[in-house]
């Protein structure tokens, strides 16, 4: 089986800096869900950041879904990223003044092959999935500016998982929710993830969150500079 991810030999360092990603060899495998631990300043957002083709290594191999990242144009990784990834951002990256049943369909705005996989009309789906994530209908037209912090994060990752991507990157998304809707809002992710058979790499620095997930990686176990933590 085709890993979801592939790094060999990846190296990626800040100028002027020591490598903050040293990476000899990892894999996630596709239609699992991963979650990768960090202390804060690991090197966790940047090793995103080169998966999903925004910065590029200084040397090595990423390979996503059997394509070699390091090998396509700028153009072609924006591409390969609204058409296969899912991303939920720590910020959450909304468009404040769109209603947040917007903020959803932006995911699938610019990849036709994501429309393509809706069953149903996607403002249907939108609609459906910010529902199951806790979201009132009234709630879904207000513009994002106006929602909680909670509610916003649930916003992002309906917008990441709507049109079904083949990979879901999550940084930090559960930050600034408590225990309860924390653990919640995981079960549903990993659920609306599997019914899509979605591979989800989950990325924070909470350790509590490890018995939801098929796997459990501490960053400093897969790179070869990294400090184990105090």
């Amino acid at each position: 089986m085709t890993a979801a991810i592939e790094l060999t030999k990846l190296r990626f360092s800040w100028p002027g800096a020591q490598p903050i990603i040293d990476i000899d060899h990892w894999q996630v495998p596709q239609g699992s869900n991963v979650l990768l631990r960090g202390a804060s300043g690991s090197g966790k957002s940047t090793l995103l950041s080169l998966l999903a083709g925004i910065n590029t290594p200084e040397y090595g191999s990423i390979r996503l879904l059997g394509t070699e990242m390091q090998k396509l144009s700028a153009r072609q990784r924006d591409k390969f990223r609204a058409d296969h990834i899912g991303y939920i951002f720590q910020q959450f990256n909304l468009l404040p003044y769109l209603s947040a049943l917007d903020n959803v369909l932006l995911g699938i705005k610019f990849s036709k092959r994501r429309q393509q996989n809706l069953s149903e009309p996607a403002a249907e789906t939108a609609a459906d999935y910010l529902s199951r994530l806790g979201l009132l209908p009234a709630q879904q037209n207000q513009p994002a500016a106006e929602l909680s912090v909670g509610q916003q994060q649930r916003v992002g990752a309906a917008r990441a998982l709507i049109g079904s991507p083949q990979l879901l990157i999550a940084d930090e998304p559960t930050s600034a929710l408590d225990a309860d809707h924390r653990d919640a809002f995981v079960k549903l992710l990993l659920e609306l993830s599997e019914a899509n058979g979605t591979t989800v790499l989950f990325v924070t620095h909470d350790s509590a969150l490890a018995p939801f997930f098929d796997r459990h990686v501490e960053l400093y176990d897969i790179s070869r500079t990294s400090e184990e933590p105090v």
